[in-house]
């Protein structure tokens, strides 16, 4: 009986391993030149050009309709630009790519 316990407690252990490997949110100084911190789903990661977005920002509710008052090109009918993290991004709403990355003056970000 002691052996059965034993085993349930350790393997109730090796299942939150993975989750505790995880918790580890990237912070600004994380990023290389030329990506943005964004928060998704109460997780901090790093995204730039040819990353996948979170899924929230390919959502039609947040595209930035006036694009061209921001200074912004316009985006293709498979495009739209959304804010992350103070930055205006250009995101495929296909497939979630980013595209482009601009600066609150919308200028290009580089790496």
């Amino acid at each position: 009986m002691r052996s059965i316990i034993s085993a349930s407690i350790l393997a109730g252990l090796l299942c939150a391993v993975p989750f505790a490997a995880q918790a580890d949110d990237d912070k600004a100084s994380d990023c290389k030149p030329g990506q943005i911190l964004a928060e998704s789903m109460d997780l901090s990661s790093c995204y730039g050009k040819g990353d996948k977005a979170p899924d929230q920002y390919t959502r039609d509710t947040a595209a930035i309709k006036n694009w061209k008052a921001k200074g912004l090109p316009q985006p293709t009918d498979t495009e739209q630009w959304v804010e992350i993290s103070g930055h205006y991004v250009l995101v495929n709403r296909v497939n979630s790519v980013i595209k482009e990355i601009r600066s609150k003056d919308a200028k290009v970000l580089t790496k």
